[in-house]
């Protein structure tokens, strides 16, 4: 495909950077995978890599030309550093917990990245037909097996949802292996060789396997907006006729034998489906159930929380709340209770990229490429889970979108007064 504009050479390595970008993201979110195949060193190491790759993607996409986003990194900089200033005054936990600020950061320059990864793009090169990603697909398939071979083998005595392991969080695991799990699902669906499309929905499987595993009803819920979200994006594409929608049902009954006999020879996934089936029947008795509700303890304890948060809304309009050291599992309220009036334009910034994202979606005005496509399920995903569950400091996909969505409005803005 031609480039859309010549006003620069591009770069040598530049129509690598998209499979960079694709790659880094799964080597950031199997990681956990990682760590049953060579211990922590690896685990860490994925991560490490992952973020580099990115990186490496943005610096690709504008090696000449880094130094003219200098006015919003130094902006936006500044912005993220008043706010590390009013924690540090408001005296919030994070101004001792060495692991929350190594996140923040970790946020904050995928947030960069994103960005000028959006604005240097100049043209939709990204394919997902590439025979390095099937590579990568099978060490993935490989890694997720031998974390669900260690969800069989551990004892859940007393643990429920617990894995025995103190760095593996269950909303972690699900969040992670959701993320995971979409970026095969998006490479997979468009992929237009059958055996590489084979490879990545099998990786997609395998994660969502090692979701169940974790009995996260969030992950389950928000990952299936998100799929919904990355089939109206492409709808252009005919993914929603009827004779795909038939296939897939049809795909879905031939995995019922392959799910049955799974639950079947696996105690430890049976034990797990158990318990997420019975969470799904807690939450809907809770909400429908009327005079027969059951108590949902996950449910009713967020509820506590967000109208204990409201009701103290004198308490951190004005400069957050003093001594901050939890989170309210709802990206909005976080923001407000850490951040006060200063924290208000970051969550205008929130939901103007949500919401904007959403009804060009809908009008049909994107046409999105693979990596697009990624990122911005990533996003939509991730913006979702944090409205139940996760905290800002750790929702790395989703500071990836907030910067490569700005990015990409901000462009196609450019666009528009270049011909005009």
């Amino acid at each position: 495909m031609e480039p859309q504009y010549r006003d620069f050479e591009l770069p040598k390595l530049y129509k690598h950077s998209g499979l960079f970008v694709i790659v880094g993201l799964i080597l950031m979110y199997w990681s956990q995978s990682m760590y049953f195949v060579a211990g922590n060193m690896a685990r860490m190491g994925s991560l490490a890599i992952g973020l580099g790759l990115i990186l490496g993607a943005s610096y690709l996409r504008a090696p000449q030309r880094i130094f003219k986003h200098t006015l919003f990194v130094v902006l936006t900089g500044g912005y993220f550093l008043a706010l590390a200033m009013l924690s540090q005054f408001q005296q919030h936990a994070i101004r001792y917990d060495r692991t929350q600020q190594i996140f923040c950061v970790v946020c904050l320059v995928m947030f960069w990245a994103g960005y000028i990864l959006a604005r240097e793009k100049r043209q939709n090169f990204v394919s997902a037909n590439q025979w390095s990603l099937v590579g990568v697909g099978c060490i993935a398939i490989v890694c997720l097996l031998a974390f669900l071979r260690f969800v069989k083998n551990i004892s859940f005595e007393g643990s429920e949802r617990g894995f025995g392991e103190t760095t593996l969080n269950p909303v972690g695991v699900a969040y992670a292996n959701t993320c995971l799990a979409l970026v095969f699902v998006v490479i997979g669906v468009l992929n237009k060789s059958l055996i590489r499309k084979a490879v990545h929905l099998l990786a997609a499987c395998c994660a969502f396997f090692v979701v169940l595993s974790s009995a996260s009803r969030g992950a389950i819920i928000w990952g299936a907006c998100a799929l919904v979200f990355f089939l109206l994006l492409n709808r252009h594409r005919k993914y929603l006729s009827g004779k795909n929608i038939l296939v897939a049902l049809l795909s879905g009954l031939l995995l019922v034998p392959i799910i049955a006999v799974l639950y079947t020879s696996n105690y430890a996934i049976a034990e797990r489906i158990d318990i997420l089936f019975e969470r799904f029947t807690e939450m809907f008795q809770s909400l429908f159930g009327g005079a027969q509700a059951r108590n949902d303890l996950s449910l009713s304890a967020r509820q506590i929380m967000w109208q204990n948060a409201i009701s103290t809304f004198d308490q951190w309009i004005l400069f957050g709340e003093r001594g901050y050291d939890w989170y309210p599992h709802n990206q909005w309220l976080e923001i407000l209770i850490r951040f006060g009036i200063l924290g208000i334009p970051l969550l205008v910034m929130s939901l103007f990229l949500f919401i904007r994202l959403g009804w060009d979606v809908l009008t049909r005005k994107i046409h999105p490429d693979v990596e697009f496509s990624l990122i911005a399920t990533l996003f939509v995903y991730s913006y979702l889970q944090s409205m139940t569950s996760l905290s800002l400091q750790v929702n790395r996909a989703l500071w990836l979108g907030f910067g490569y969505l700005i990015g990409y409005f901000l462009e196609q803005r450019a666009r528009r007064s270049r011909r005009i």
